[in-house]
């Protein structure tokens, strides 16, 4: 029988082999901080994500079907493999999928030769030399870890945020990452004052502050992260939604040419701030009243003006409301 190991992504999977892993690895390459996250099934989350996927990154969507569509299929041949361990990182990207890929075995009732690495540090800036010590972190998985990855999948799945809110008073040390994973992605629903998300007040704040390079304000955003999350593709995407809404907050970025090579329009813009980006920055105005939204924040979708909202600095969710009610 093979052994299986399951990691975040290509990066990682390339070291491990390079370090001398020669079992079958699989990445598991979503973005589960966007898109719909509305199914608690594997296959009919897969299904459900497709279309999003395809359109936000502009590739085409049987690209990603299949890809899904293999992926999913290793997983439901998993007992074919006698052992197989999951290596994932610790931040908000790494968590939400190690929750996903538990959440699966919690359905298929499997800890027989499961097995967990968390890494403390990024797998994709390992070297093959260094990236096999997290193997000392190394333990199995039992009933506990599953039961736990199927009611936080379950809460990711609402309808609303709130059962990921109550969730956080409830989590201990067993996955030590996630709590700090899912109170950064709260950050990323909209502000009460600015609608803005923290990632969006970060580029905000950056470019008035005189980084004006796409790529200089990416490697800032990175910088301000206690657990960098998110790639390069998935800030880009974000720039051309501020530059692109109804009102827009950033000009100078050149709009898009419907493919997904357009990494020019980045390497050329010099952004800066509209006049409607000065007073979301400064809190004369709120970017959801100006704009609205038509985005998902895992099972809760942020559409229109009245949307839900999370106050960061005093850790509360804001429920939807009517201006002036």
């Amino acid at each position: 029988m093979a052994d299986l190991i399951i990691t975040n992504g290509d990066n990682a999977a390339g070291i491990l082999r390079q370090a001398g892993r020669d079992e079958t690895i699989l990445p598991w390459r979503d973005v589960l901080h966007e898109g719909p996250i509305t199914e608690t099934r594997l296959d009919a989350c897969s299904r459900a994500r497709v279309d999003y996927l395809a359109q936000r990154f502009r590739i085409a969507a049987d690209d990603v079907e299949a890809e899904f569509a293999a992926r999913d299929a290793i997983m439901r041949a998993h007992a074919g493999f006698e052992t197989i361990a999951l290596w994932f990182e610790h931040d908000l990207y790494d968590q939400l999928q190690l929750v996903q890929v538990l959440a699966f075995f919690a359905g298929e009732a499997r800890t027989d030769g499961l097995s967990l690495v968390q890494a403390d540090a990024f797998l994709g800036s390992q070297t093959p030399d260094t990236v096999l010590r997290f193997l000392e972190r190394e333990r199995p998985v039992d009933h506990a870890d599953l039961d736990l990855a199927a009611s936080v999948w379950t809460d990711l799945t609402a309808i609303t945020p709130e059962p990921i809110v109550a969730r956080l008073g409830e989590l201990d040390d067993r996955l030590p990452f996630l709590k700090p994973a899912l109170a950064r992605f709260l950050e990323e629903l909209p502000a009460p004052v600015s609608g803005l998300t923290r990632t969006e007040e970060t580029i905000l704040k950056d470019i008035a502050a005189g980084t004006v390079a796409p790529a200089a304000l990416f490697q800032a955003l990175l910088a301000k992260e206690e657990a960098a999350f998110m790639g390069d593709w998935s800030f880009f995407r974000i720039l051309d939604d501020l530059a692109s809404c109804d009102v827009p907050l950033i000009a100078g970025l050149a709009p898009p040419d419907g493919s997904a090579e357009d990494g020019e329009r980045f390497a050329d813009a010099e952004l800066e701030l509209t006049m409607a980006g000065d007073d979301v920055v400064a809190g004369n105005d709120d970017h959801v009243a100006l704009s609205g939204l038509d985005r998902w924040w895992a099972g809760t979708r942020l559409e229109g003006r009245v949307v839900w909202r999370y106050d960061r600095a005093g850790k509360a969710l804001v429920p939807p409301r009517v201006p002036g009610a």
